[in-house]
């Protein structure tokens, strides 16, 4: 009876276990998840609502399973973005350039026009929306994502069109740890500045009548949110984590499908489009070189339209795929503090500064003058100091280049404070994710 009662008091735990337990389910297309209907589109596309707490709402992402690999392709939509699907299922049928042989799960969120895909300040429009894009594509949606799809939190690559591709980039320099490569076609990067800025305005102002997102997005032009979601200003950070940029943009001359597609007036404004972001396009080329970012420019042609984006993602796929296969995920960050918990600006590259200064300096004893086994006898009291111009700073986690181990132990004014977790491969200070 105790043998019985033991096999039935197993089963019937390991089966209350089972139901009371969301498991991830990595992997099989054609499983539809609970909540989620397929879409017209087909390609084994699903609708799924997902809850935004930041938004106090459901958020629609439509969503292709992978065939069991734990890897996510975030497709961010456009400014006119519908609230119904996104353009991905329709003017490119994503699912169908990244076929289960990538074995990739597609993530592609409905909504967002005129957001910026960027947490706002203030509300939007005359409703006065609450927009955390932000919030929910780095925090809400990746644990979903994990729990339902199997989908890796540091295991992602983002892509972004037009208005979404510059905040692409923005987001993946932000969150090394959930994206290791970004595609960005035919963007506008350079935003912080008076052009920028009116871009900006005139966009959401013609779109989505948000006359009122020049000031309530980032606040007034030229504070500090705007330099920090400028991604061009921040295209060294790409450099720091080891990510990959996949960058194009048109000519601006149409092609004879976009010709035929497009009416006149619309044929005006695929011409002017491209031709402004082709210029941005280069200018961010140039800054990401002189960087040092892991750039890949794809070549293209035509103007701005979905020919050109579909054109695109399919030449970018093979790039992305094998980003996420082999480059491990930076999976940590520090912050550098001060001795009063304040965290220091630009500290982890003034620690990384000082580390490899300290680096270079002499040893104490000079490589020349063998050492004495007299114990009697004392280290040379005309030791150079390792400090150097900079504000002394501390070992801090970054997937920057890795300095010596000890570079800057002996300076504790600044402390370093783990804020995530760190990249996969360490050492006692800092890490750096291998390429």
């Amino acid at each position: 009876m105790v043998a019985v009662l033991s096999i039935a008091l197993t089963a019937l735990s390991s089966l209350l276990f089972s139901f009371g337990t969301a498991g991830a389910v990595a992997g099989q297309p054609d499983k539809l998840r609970p909540g989620c209907t397929w879409d017209s589109s087909a390609y084994f596309v699903q609708n799924c609502q997902v809850w935004s707490k930041s938004q106090n709402k459901n958020v629609m992402v439509q969503i292709r399973a992978s065939e069991g690999s734990n890897q996510g392709v975030y497709l961010l939509d456009g400014m006119r973005a519908r609230e119904d699907r996104s353009a991905w299922t329709t003017d490119v049928k994503a699912a169908q350039v990244y076929d289960r042989s990538t074995d990739t799960t597609l993530v592609m969120p409905v909504g967002g026009a005129s957001s910026f895909y960027t947490d706002w300040d203030a509300g939007a429009g005359d409703k006065n929306a609450t927009i955390k894009q932000e919030t929910f594509l780095t925090d809400e949606l990746p644990a979903y994502l994990a729990e339902n799809f199997g989908v890796s939190p540091s295991n992602n690559a983002i892509i972004g069109l037009s208005m979404s591709a510059g905040p692409a980039v923005t987001l993946a320099e932000r969150h090394p740890e959930q994206f290791k490569v970004v595609q960005a076609m035919s963007g506008y990067y350079q935003t912080d500045n008076p052009v920028g800025a009116l871009g900006v305005f005139a966009s959401q102002t013609l779109v989505s009548n948000y006359t009122n997102g020049i000031l309530n997005m980032w606040g007034a032009p030229g504070s500090n949110r705007w330099t920090e979601n400028d991604p061009s200003k921040n295209v060294s950070k790409l450099k720091d984590n080891g990510q990959v940029l996949i960058i194009s943009s048109g000519n601006g001359f149409l092609t004879p499908g976009e010709l035929a597609q497009l009416a006149p007036q619309d044929q005006i404004s695929a011409i002017a489009l491209e031709m402004l972001s082709a210029v941005s396009t280069i200018l961010m080329q140039i800054q990401a070189a002189q960087s040092g970012a892991n750039v890949v420019v794809l070549p293209n042609y035509g103007g701005h339209t979905w020919e050109n984006w579909g054109r695109a993602l399919r030449d970018g796929r093979d790039e992305v795929t094998e980003t996420l296969r082999n480059t491990p995920p930076v999976t940590a960050k520090t912050q550098v503090v001060n001795a009063t918990g304040a965290e220091v600006d630009g500290g982890t590259a003034k620690a990384t500064k000082a580390a490899l200064l300290v680096a270079d300096e002499p040893s104490v004893l000079p490589a020349d003058v063998p050492a004495s086994t007299d114990p009697s006898s004392s280290v040379p009291s005309t030791t150079k100091s390792s400090s150097t111009s900079e504000s002394p700073v501390s070992a801090s986690s970054t997937p920057a280049e890795a300095p010596a181990a000890d570079a800057v132990s002996t300076e504790p004014a600044l402390t370093s404070t783990d804020t995530s977790a760190t990249s996969t491969t360490t050492s006692t200070t800092t890490t750096a994710p291998a390429r």
